[in-house]
C-alpha cells in the first residue's frame, strides 16, 4: 500500500500532539468501520418472514419477581440506570436525583444522594456504577464523578476527562461521545488512564449530527465470557465491539431488509416528533435497536417495528438467529408485554408498575385454582397483595438456561 509524504506528516503531527498534550491529546483512530472497511464491518441479515412465537421455556428456566419496596414520602420516580452488586440492587430515580440501595428482597437499605451543587451534591444523575463499597455516580452537568459509600457517606470526587457515556476499566476509559470530540468529531474515545493519552475511533457520519444526545440506558456492555465490551448505537442499526482492553475491534451492523428504515428519511425525521412517531407507526421499518446483551453461550437483542416488541437470539458468531415475535408463558402464564430493561451476569431484567403486575395476575388467574409453591408468582403475589396496589416497581427477572 502507498502512503503519501503528507500523510506521514499528518500521521507524525498527531502523535506528537498526542504525546505532547497528555490531558486531551487524541492520537489517530483506527477509521471508521461503518464507512466501508470490509475486515472489521460484519453485516448481520436479520429476515423478519421468519419471525416465530417462541415459549419462554425454550430460552428460559425460571422467573423470579422483586417488590421494590420503597415509601410514598421517598418514591422512586422514573427508575433509570441499575446495578447489582454483592446481593444488592441500585436504582437511580432519575427525577429526583437519588440513589436506591435494596437488599435483594427488594427491602431498602438506604437511599444516596444531597440535592445541590457542592462537593458530594448533584441535581442530575447521567448513570451509576458500583465497584466494591463505592458507588459512583456520574454527573454530567457538573464535569465530575461523586463516590459514595453504601451510607452515602462521600468518599471523593473525580473530575471528568469528556462529557459522555462512560466505561471505567483500571487500565483505560472508554467514552461514547454523540457529537463527537476534536476536529476529527471522534465518537468514541479510549483514553490510556497509564500513558495518559486518548486514541479515537469512529467520526460522525454525515447527517447524524442532527440527532439529539440520547440518555443511554444500559451504556457499554461486558460480555461475561472473554470480557470483550459492545456498545448498540440506538439511533442506527449498529453496535460496536471492542476488545478487552478497549480498542475497537470491528462494528457490527444489523440488516433488517424490506424492513430497513432509509437513511435519508431517518434523517429528515431526526427532530421532527410526532411526525416521526407517525411515520413510525405507519411504516413497516424498524425503528432501532433495543438492547444488545452478551450472554455465555448467546447475543440478545431486541428492537420495537410498528409499536410491536421483537426478540432475537443468535450464537456467537452471529449465526442460527432466532427471531421472536410473540412469548408463550409456559412457566407461569402471566401476561409478557414488557419491555427489557438490564441484565445480569444470566438473566433479562424488566420493570413494571406494581399496579399493572397487580392487574395482570388478576386477569391471569381469577377466579382459578391454582397452587402456591413458595418464591412463585402465587406466592409473590400472596405475600405483596396490598403493597402491590401501591406505587411500587416490580422486576421480573427470565432466568437463561
Amino acid at each position: 500500500m502507498n502512503i503519501n509524504a503528507p500523510f506521514i506528516f499528518l500521521l507524525l503531527l498527531s502523535l506528537i500532539i498526542s504525546c505532547d498534550s497528555p490531558n486531551d491529546g487524541i492520537g489517530i483512530g483506527k477509521g471508521d468501520p461503518a464507512m466501508g472497511e470490509a475486515e472489521k464491518l460484519q453485516v448481520v441479515s436479520i429476515d423478519m418472514d421468519v419471525s416465530r412465537k417462541a415459549k419462554l421455556s425454550e430460552y428460559f428456566s425460571e422467573i423470579n419477581y422483586t417488590l421494590l419496596d420503597y415509601s410514598d414520602d421517598e418514591p422512586i420516580v422514573n427508575a433509570y440506570n441499575m446495578d447489582f452488586a454483592q446481593d444488592k440492587i441500585y436504582v437511580e430515580s432519575r427525577e429526583t436525583a437519588k440513589v436506591f440501595v435494596f437488599d435483594k428482597n427488594g427491602k431498602v437499605l438506604n437511599i444516596l444522594g444531597k440535592n445541590g451543587d457542592g462537593p458530594g451534591e448533584f441535581r442530575l444523575i447521567d448513570d451509576i456504577s458500583v465497584s466494591g463499597d463505592t458507588v459512583r455516580v456520574r454527573v454530567g452537568h457538573a464535569n465530575k464523578y461523586v463516590l459514595l459509600n453504601h451510607q452515602g457517606d462521600l468518599l471523593g470526587e473525580e473530575k471528568l476527562d469528556y462529557r459522555g457515556v462512560l466505561y471505567e476499566d483500571p487500565k483505560f476509559s472508554l467514552y461514547h461521545i454523540q457529537d463527537g470530540v476534536s476536529e476529527e468529531r471522534w465518537t468514541y474515545l479510549r483514553k490510556d488512564k497509564i500513558k495518559n493519552n486518548a486514541v479515537g475511533y469512529l467520526p460522525i457520519r454525515k447527517g447524524f449530527e442532527r440527532f439529539y444526545a440520547f440518555g443511554e440506558l444500559n451504556g457499554f456492555i461486558i460480555d461475561p465470557i472473554n470480557g470483550e465490551i459492545f456498545f448498540a448505537e440506538h439511533y442506527d442499526y449498529l453496535v460496536q465491539n471492542f476488545d478487552k482492553e478497549g480498542f475497537l475491534k470491528k462494528t457490527i451492523r444489523f440488516d433488517f431488509g424490506k424492513n430497513n428504515w432509509d437513511l435519508k428519511s431517518r434523517l429528515e425525521l431526526a427532530r421532527s416528533g410526532q411526525e416521526r412517531q407517525d411515520y413510525l407507526s405507519e411504516n413497516q421499518v424498524v425503528q432501532s435497536i433495543g438492547d444488545f446483551f452478551p450472554f455465555q453461550d448467546v447475543f440478545f437483542m431486541s428492537f420495537r417495528m410498528k409499536m410491536k416488541n421483537y426478540w432475537v437470539f443468535m450464537d456467537k458468531s452471529f449465526e442460527n438467529l432466532n427471531v421472536i415475535n410473540d412469548w408463550e408463558n409456559d412457566l407461569d402464564l402471566m401476561k409478557l408485554d414488557y419491555w427489557t430493561w438490564t441484565k445480569t451476569e444470566d438473566e433479562i431484567i424488566y420493570q413494571k408498575s406494581s399496579r399493572g403486575f397487580f392487574n395482570d395476575y388478576k386477569a391471569a388467574f381469577n377466579g382459578k385454582s391454582v397452587v402456591m409453591r413458595p418464591g412463585d408468582v402465587h406466592h409473590f403475589f400472596e405475600e405483596n397483595r396490598e403493597k402491590l396496589q401501591e406505587e411500587k416497581i416490580v422486576l421480573i427477572s427470565l432466568k437463561l438456561k
